[in-house]
C-alpha cells in the first residue's frame, strides 16, 4: 500500500499526451488545437461596405460640413458583384453591405444619410447626400484589417469554440490537427448486478457505476465505450477485459479488493498488464489498482484502472486518479489535471481514520472570506444519496483531528450539487 500521493504521482508520470490527429473542421468542436492555424487569404480578401449606403471619394467630401452634396450614381453593387470602372470624383456607387468597394472610392456614406427622397437612387439617377460627422475613410473594412495570409489566426492549445470554428473556416481550414480525445472502455464486474433497466431480484443490484463512470469520462471531454457487466467466473472478466484493453483508457470497477472473488489484479496479470500500484492509503478507495498495456506497434499504452466496486469509492477514485490520466493524455496542461481545491472552516463533525486520509461529501457555505465546508451525513462507500447533493469532498488527513471549527481542505466538483 503506497501514500496517496505517491500514488497520484506514478499516474501523472505514467500517462502521455496522446498523439495529436488530423480532423474535418466540422468535427473538432470542443477539442483542443495541436498547432497553429494559418490564414490563406487576407481577411477581409479587399476593402469592403460595412454599412449599405453610397461609395464615395474622400476627398469630395472634405470640409463640406453640413452641405448637401449632389452625386451621380454610376453602379449598383450587391454583396459578391464586382467591377473594374473607377469612381470619378462628383460620382458614388449604391452599395449593399459586404459588397467590395469600387475603384476610387474609400467611404461609404449610410442611405440614412440621402434627403430629398433620393435614397433610392440607383445607377443613372441622382443622389443628395449630407454627413455632418463625416470621416474619410468610414464605414470601410479594409482589407486584412482582421488578419493577413500566412498569420495565426488560432494558437496550438486553445479550444475550439464555436467562434473558433468560425474563425478557422474563414482563414481556410477545413482540417485541423487537435489533441486526441482519449476512447476510454467501462467495465462493471459483479455477479450481483444487473443492468439499469432490470428490477433487482433479493441478493442483486443495479449497475450505477457504469452510466457514473461513462458520464464522469464524457464530461471530461472523452470517449465512453460501455462494456457493459462481466459476471465473477474469470473468463467472463478476461474476456472483457481482453476487449477493453483495445482502447486508449480501460476503467474496471469491482473484484480488486482481497475477498475470494476479487479475481481482476489476477487476471489483469495475465492479459500482460504491467501493475504500476496497487492498494493506497485512502478512504474510501483504498484497494484501487493501476497499471499499463503494450498494445505494441507503436501504439501507445493502454492505462488501466481497477476501481472498488462500491459506488462512492468508485467516483473518488475517478476523480482522484482517472481524471488527472485523461487530461494528460488530451495534451491538457497541468493547471487543469486535477479537481481545485479550497480551505475552509469545518462546520460540523467528521469522521477520520489515524492511518489514512479520508475524502468525505461536504457543501460549500459562504463566501471566499468566511469559507464554510459543511461535513454531509454519510452512511459509507455506497452511499451516492450525500454524494449526489455534495459540492466537493471535505479532506481530513491521515492523524489531523476533524473538531468543527478547524480548519479543512475540500476538492471541489465543478458541476456542483443537487440542491436538498
Amino acid at each position: 500500500m503506497i501514500d496517496l500521493a505517491d500514488a497520484i504521482a506514478l499516474v501523472e508520470r505514467t500517462a502521455r499526451p496522446l498523439p495529436a490527429r488530423r480532423q474535418r473542421l466540422a468535427a473538432a468542436a470542443g477539442a483542443m488545437l495541436a498547432e497553429d492555424v494559418l490564414a490563406d487569404v487576407d481577411s477581409p480578401p479587399w476593402d469592403r461596405a460595412m454599412m449599405d449606403g453610397f461609395a464615395i471619394r474622400s476627398a469630395d467630401m472634405a470640409g463640406r460640413g453640413d452641405d448637401a452634396i449632389e452625386f451621380d450614381v454610376v453602379l449598383d453593387l450587391a454583396a459578391g458583384d464586382t467591377t473594374a470602372r473607377t469612381v470619378a470624383s462628383g460620382a458614388c456607387a449604391r452599395i449593399m453591405t459586404g459588397a467590395p468597394v469600387p475603384p476610387g472610392a474609400d467611404a461609404v456614406i449610410p442611405i440614412e444619410s440621402a434627403l430629398d427622397g433620393t435614397a433610392g437612387a440607383r445607377a443613372g439617377a441622382r443622389v443628395r447626400l449630407r454627413e455632418p460627422r463625416f470621416r474619410a475613410g468610414q464605414h470601410v473594412g479594409r482589407r486584412g484589417a482582421a488578419f493577413r495570409a500566412g498569420q495565426p489566426v488560432l494558437r496550438a492549445g486553445c479550444r475550439l469554440t464555436p467562434a473558433a470554428i468560425g474563425l478557422a473556416a474563414e482563414a481556410g481550414a477545413t482540417h485541423v490537427r487537435v489533441s486526441a480525445t482519449p476512447r476510454v472502455a467501462i467495465l462493471s464486474t459483479g455477479s450481483e448486478l444487473v443492468p439499469v433497466e432490470a428490477i433487482p431480484a433479493h441478493g442483486r443490484t443495479r449497475n450505477s457505476n457504469g452510466p457514473m463512470i461513462a458520464s464522469a469520462v464524457e464530461r471530461l471531454g472523452a470517449e465512453p465505450i460501455p462494456l457493459g457487466i462481466a459476471v465473477d467466473r474469470a473468463e467472463a472478466i478476461r474476456a472483457a477485459v481482453a476487449q477493453g484493453l483495445a482502447a486508449d483508457v480501460l476503467v474496471l470497477s469491482g473484484g480488486v479488493s482481497a475477498g475470494d472473488l476479487d479475481l481482476v489484479p489476477s487476471i489483469f496479470s495475465a492479459c500482460g498488464v504491467e501493475q504500476v500500484f496497487h492498494k493506497v492509503r485512502l478512504k474510501p478507495g483504498k484497494p484501487v489498482w493501476f497499471g499499463q498495456f503494450d498494445r505494441g506497434d507503436a501504439a501507445p499504452r493502454t492505462l488501466v484502472f481497477g476501481l472498488p466496486g462500491n459506488p462512492a469509492s468508485s467516483l473518488v477514485c475517478f476523480e482522484l486518479f482517472v481524471r488527472p490520466a485523461l487530461a494528460i493524455l488530451a495534451g491538457r496542461p497541468a493547471k487543469q489535471w486535477h479537481l481545485p481545491r479550497v480551505r475552509g472552516v469545518l462546520t460540523g463533525a467528521a469522521r477520520s481514520a489515524s492511518d489514512r486520509p479520508v475524502y468525505l461529501p461536504c457543501r460549500l457555505v459562504g463566501d471566499a472570506a468566511s469559507r464554510g465546508i459543511e461535513p454531509l451525513p454519510w452512511t459509507g462507500s455506497s452511499d451516492l444519496a450525500s454524494l449526489a447533493i455534495a459540492d466537493g469532498l471535505v479532506v481530513i488527513e491521515a492523524g489531523q483531528r476533524a473538531e468543527p471549527g478547524g480548519e479543512v481542505e475540500a476538492v471541489v466538483f465543478p458541476y456542483g450539487g443537487l440542491p436538498r
